[in-house]
């Protein structure tokens, strides 16, 4: 199956084998009962694409926000940091040249993870004049940032600077401890959507703040996605890519391929591996079920993976992305390959080398009948970007319907939650 989009192509035709073929049929027989139920009573994850009015307070918290700073520290973790992390990378942010590709503007931190000694170097007294602090926690108590939040709000007040002008955020509505500290802070919020979980609000104020502080256009991002989702609603189903995505997968999963790579070729890609790793594990891993993602980064994996890939056990199920218009870069000139051994470079791209490794790489894992599926982008925009992000999401949904379990909520990371506060209120007491 080879579907192409206006911007995007999705080539299954070497990821649905023989061997899964019946069971692919009935999967994706089942996917469109799932549709149908979806387009009669649409997710607010759908129905939010619609939603301008939130742009707006998006627009106006980032200028107040990108006001006199020189660095912008985002505290949050997991939904609540890597969607937005996928969408600044769209212009170049994360990668090995982020430095020199936004020339003005603030730098962009996501301190999505908790470490003391990092966090302690980011709050660097010298530093806080010319930084803001964005907080974004659904839940209003994610311990991690409420962690991060307190020692940030300890170390401006310790310098004498005032929150109202330098932390600003995001949390649900209701009373949550984030409303309660930023009330008696005095620093704003915006509110994050009702109905959408973390891992799927990349789309929202989530995704889209950090987006627009970093120059990526919040509307194309949604623009894109509502294509992917206009595609999901009205195509029959075996044009569906989303569908005939979330059918293969399961339907290798039955046949003990219980691992799902994903393998971009560029850089302004490699944190989509990252997002799509946290969507898919714990939207599907329940009641025993579900299947391992991976993320990968080529060409740089093939060092690393590609290997196991090709000679290890065949438990998985392949998917690479390419950008086809991405920029070339630099050529290899005759004058500075001036031996034979490198003859083969003259006069070609980088990129041409990096295209080339990506078709290696897929004919190689075809050859020694891997399941591979490819998805070509046409280049790397907000616009692509927010149909391969809906397209994940959807796939993702679905495959939760083919299996039978819920793909929203995660009672296995509240129990882990649980028992550390548990253990931190203990040793606090003994104090």
């Amino acid at each position: 199956m080879d579907i192409k989009s206006n911007y995007i192509r999705f080539d299954c035709t070497d990821a649905v084998t023989t061997d899964i073929e019946s069971e692919f049929d009935a999967l994706l027989s089942k996917a469109d009962s799932i549709r149908q139920a979806f387009s009669e009573h649409p997710l607010p994850l759908f129905t939010q694409l619609d939603d301008k009015d939130d742009l707006s307070a998006m627009q106006a918290l980032g200028e107040s926000v990108q006001d006199s700073a020189k660095r912008i520290i985002v505290l949050g973790t997991g939904g609540s940091s890597l969607g937005a992390q996928v969408l600044v990378q769209i212009n170049g942010w994360g990668t090995p040249a982020s430095g020199m590709v936004r020339a003005s503007g603030p730098e962009m931190i996501f301190a999505d993870n908790l470490d003391g000694q990092t966090f302690d170097l980011l709050l660097d007294e010298t530093q806080l004049e010319n930084t803001k602090f964005i907080v974004v926690s659904k839940s209003g108590g994610t311990a991690e940032t409420m962690m991060q939040l307190s020692c940030a709000l300890t170390a401006l007040n310790k310098v004498g600077l005032d929150a109202t002008t330098h932390v600003s955020g995001i949390a649900g509505s209701g009373s949550n401890t984030l409303r309660d500290v930023a009330e008696r802070a005095g620093f704003p919020l915006l509110q994050h959507a009702d109905g959408i979980g973390g891992r799927f609000a990349v789309l929202t104020n989530v995704g889209l703040l950090p987006a627009l502080l970093m120059g990526v256009d919040p509307v194309s991002v949604r623009t894109g996605a509502s294509e992917a989702l206009a595609c999901f609603m009205e195509a029959p189903i075996t044009e569906i890519p989303s569908a005939i995505g979330a059918a293969m997968q399961i339907a290798h999963a039955r046949k003990n391929r219980n691992i799902s790579v994903l393998m971009p070729y560029t850089d302004r890609l490699e944190r989509l591996g990252f997002w799509y790793r946290q969507l898919w594990a714990e939207s599907l891993g329940k009641d025993g079920q579900g299947t391992c993602p991976v993320n990968a980064l080529g060409p740089v994996d093939q060092h690393s993976q590609v290997q196991l890939y090709l000679g290890g056990p065949d438990d998985k199920i392949y998917n690479l992305i390419t950008a086809k218009n991405q920029h070339p870069g630099p050529k290899a000139l005759a004058n500075a390959c001036d031996i034979p051994e490198l003859s083969w470079l003259q006069g070609r791209s980088i990129g041409e080398l990096v295209a080339a490794e990506a078709t290696a790489t897929y004919t190689a894992l075809k050859e020694n009948a891997r399941p591979v599926r490819h998805i070509e982008m046409e280049d790397v925009t907000g616009h692509s970007v927010g149909y391969i992000l809906m397209h994940f999401m959807l796939e993702t949904i679905i495959a939760a319907g083919l299996m039978e379990i819920d793909a929203f909520g995660q009672p296995a990371v509240e129990q882990g939650k649980i028992i550390a506060k548990k253990l931190m209120s203990e040793s606090s007491d003994k104090r």
